[in-house]
């Protein structure tokens, strides 16, 4: 009877959502699962999922302390903490990228990779002769909300402890390949994660950057994941010819959307969003690329600033432009300009809506250290709709959002 009640409080979800170029597997692990597994020997089996849900922050070090060293600091945890084994298995030949994403900001993981090497892997990793391949002990509480992992962007492949960068160089995977995902929680009394497996294909997109006078731009161009705002690649245009070419990755087992951003001194900055469906489907016919210049007078609508239906709540997928609106402001400092919000229909307070909306924008940009002087707000209500209220949910989400007018340059 006590290993029944047991075993209904072990428990292990497994979900697989199978679409035309997605798949995706979510492994739940319980507090008791989590709190067993601080050795290598008892670790969490996630199998071929490509999202893991630790319902809880582990507790202690375990029996063993198998991955820390005063020594070798690059490679292993000084001192292990509240630490988690998780065991995965590739599910395809790629480039992988993961990330860590705690559920509270108060909590610091840090992380070591190792890939299998045979039976006595285990025994190998704890007398340090296998070392990780992977590795990231910085401090990212305060960085990036704690978020860490591997990613596209960056050089190094391990990261000491201290205030540096929360990510690590993406690693090349074979399919059926095992490998030991190692957490360490720093602070005491924490909560869960989820951990992201990002099995990348990558595709050459290619473009030419213009002003409005079909004038060649240079410009900085940038590939994001929406859902992290992390920069993935990036390049700059060629001066002459305007032209640029990127290597851009994507998630083939995951629904993302990326944006490509194109920005250049004196110009307004260009968004365009891609699903992970639509850059695999991408035509190798050139993008082009167009940007305003910055002058009285001139208007932009920037389509990725949306907002919570019926709220001035900004959707996270709104964080990137914010930043780059922000950037835009501090390198130009007479610039001053119109924030116009709007809303998806009308009603009984849809105009104290647009100028909530309007108002929040506003409010990111003081925070984020810009000239309060130098900007205005206006909410224009249900007035200038870009789509009907009955349309699909994404236009809609396209009605809720801000539009920039130039005052002065």
């Amino acid at each position: 009877m006590i290993k029944r009640i047991l075993s209904t409080l072990v428990f292990l979800i497994s979900i697989t959502v199978i679409g035309q170029t997605t798949l995706t597997s979510v492994k739940v692990f319980s507090c008791l699962q989590i709190l067993k597994a601080s050795d290598s020997k008892f670790c969490l089996f996630a199998s071929k999922a490509s999202k893991m849900d630790l319902m809880c922050s582990p507790v202690g070090s375990g029996d063993e302390k198998e991955v820390e060293s005063s020594t070798m600091r690059e490679f292993y945890f000084e001192k292990e903490h509240n630490v988690v084994w998780i065991k995965f298995t590739a599910i395809k030949d790629s480039k992988l990228g993961i990330t860590i994403a705690p559920k509270s900001y108060k909590d610091d993981y840090d992380f070591l990779l190792f890939k299998e090497e045979g039976a006595n892997t285990k025994e190998k990793i704890a007398s340090k002769e296998i070392k990780p391949i992977r590795t990231n002990i910085a401090r990212t509480k305060d960085v990036n909300n704690g978020i860490t992992g591997l990613t596209f962007d960056a050089d190094n492949l391990f990261m000491g402890e201290g205030k540096k960068t929360g990510y690590s160089k993406y690693v090349d995977v074979k399919e059926n390949e095992n490998y030991y995902l190692v957490l360490d929680n720093v602070y005491e009394n924490g909560q869960g994660a989820i951990i992201t497996l990002n099995y990348f294909e990558t595709k050459s997109i290619n473009g030419i950057v213009t002003n409005e006078d079909k004038k060649p731009v240079k410009a900085d161009v940038v590939w994001e994941d929406t859902s992290t705002g992390e920069e993935l690649v990036k390049t700059t245009s060629d001066p002459v010819t305007g032209e640029f070419k990127l290597e851009v990755p994507y998630s083939t087992n995951q629904l993302g959307k990326y944006i490509l951003s194109t920005e250049s001194d004196g110009h307004f900055f260009n968004e365009v969003t891609y699903s992970s469906e639509e850059i695999a489907s991408c035509p190798p016919t050139p993008i082009n690329v167009v940007l305003p210049e910055l002058k009285s007078g001139k208007r932009t609508t920037l389509n990725n600033i949306n907002f919570v239906g019926d709220q001035a709540t900004f959707l996270p997928s709104a964080y990137p432009s914010l930043k780059r609106l922000s950037k835009l402001m501090k390198k130009n400092p007479r610039l001053a300009i119109l924030i116009e919000g709007h809303t998806n229909g009308c009603s009984g307070n849809s105009q104290m809506l647009s100028d909530h909306r309007a108002l929040a924008v506003k409010n990111y940009l003081v925070l984020n250290k810009a000239n309060l002087n130098q900007i205005k707000t206006i909410g224009l209500n249900c007035k200038f709709m870009l789509y009907p209220i009955d349309s699909s949910a994404e236009k809609q989400s396209l009605n809720r959002r801000v539009e920039i007018v130039v005052e002065n340059y």
